[in-house]
């Protein structure tokens, strides 16, 4: 049985009653769409790129951690 809450009456006499229940689904949510949901939210394997100077793999974008180059340039000092 649902709870039954006592509102003040809106006029002299008068007296509401309100169900209040919570929400709940009108179908059973199928197991694809439960798939896709928890399918957005895998890990998901990092993005590498190849130095072509010495071969060494690094996040793109970045500077690269081996050998101190970003985009061509040397921009970091790095003793060897």
């Amino acid at each position: 049985m649902c709870p039954i809450r006592l509102v003040a009456p809106l006029r002299p006499g008068l007296l509401f009653l309100i169900f209040a229940t919570m929400a709940n689904p009108k179908r059973k949510q199928s197991k694809r769409r439960s798939a896709l949901r928890r399918g957005a939210n895998r890990f998901k394997a990092p993005q590498l790129s190849k130095d072509p100077t010495d071969g060494s793999v690094f996040m793109p974008h970045r500077v690269n951690p081996a050998n101190g180059m970003y985009r061509g340039r040397q921009v970091l000092d790095i003793e060897v």
